[in-house]
């Protein structure tokens, strides 16, 4: 368990409130997991335009979506 001093109590009761919590443990724990989404999001937002897919799978893929 992390022993976390907060500077800022008046933040952790927002965000509480505006969560919905219970508790400020489950404040706690909903705020890291909504941060590491937003981590590996903004990560994976930086490969758009970088991957290069193959030709052939890109024509399935077309033809896929015409047959619909």
């Amino acid at each position: 368990m992390i022993n976390i001093q907060l500077t800022d109590e008046d933040l952790l009761e927002q965000a509480k409130q505006l969560g919905g919590h219970k508790t400020q443990q489950e404040t706690i724990h909903e705020a890291l997991k909504e941060y590491i989404r937003w981590r590996k999001q903004m990560e994976s937002i930086q490969h758009f335009g970088t991957i290069d897919f193959d030709p052939e799978f890109l024509a399935e893929i077309e033809q896929r979506s015409k047959s619909r």
